[in-house]
């Protein structure tokens, strides 16, 4: 006990260090960690997403099929559009996570819609994100060859 005592302020001192090490480390990790967690929940919420948009191809497999927009049927025609723009969002929802595991998926998945994406014009295209937006800028290359029924 005499030995705490006698070392009693460096032993305090020895404390007050380890404490101020210990809040710089939380005040580096705790953001890190908060960080990870968003990460996670975006990444959990994009497969959400995508995982829907699947589930409504797979109810409604003539809205996915190439060439499917028609311009008669005014009901199907805005289910149609529906259809393309959440596709649409889902595919700025998986891009913005992680662009180089997604985009050929997305690029695949808006393929058969070119004649539709064909429509878009700029002011379209202001509202979706870069990457998206690049996407269907690159399907919209030589779109005087494709018929725009959909619009």
């Amino acid at each position: 006990m005499a030995w705490f005592k006698r070392h009693a302020e460096a032993i305090g001192a020895i404390g007050t260090i380890l404490m101020a090490l210990s809040a710089f480390a939380a005040a580096i990790l705790v953001p890190l960690q908060i960080a990870a967690s968003d990460r996670t929940s975006r990444e959990q919420a994009a497969r959400e997403i995508y995982r829907e948009f699947l589930n409504i191809t797979i109810q409604r497999p003539e809205l996915a099929a190439s060439q499917s927009c028609p311009a008669t049927d005014p009901l199907r025609q805005r289910a149609y559009q529906a259809y393309v723009d959440y596709l649409l969002y889902t595919a700025e929802q998986v891009l913005d996570l992680s662009p180089e595991d997604w985009r050929d998926t997305v690029a695949a998945q808006l393929a058969p819609h070119r004649a539709y994406l064909c429509g878009f014009d700029t002011g379209d295209m202001v509202a979706m994100t870069v990457q998206v937006a690049d996407l269907v800028a690159a399907l919209q290359t030589d779109c005087e060859m494709v018929t725009t029924d959909c619009l």
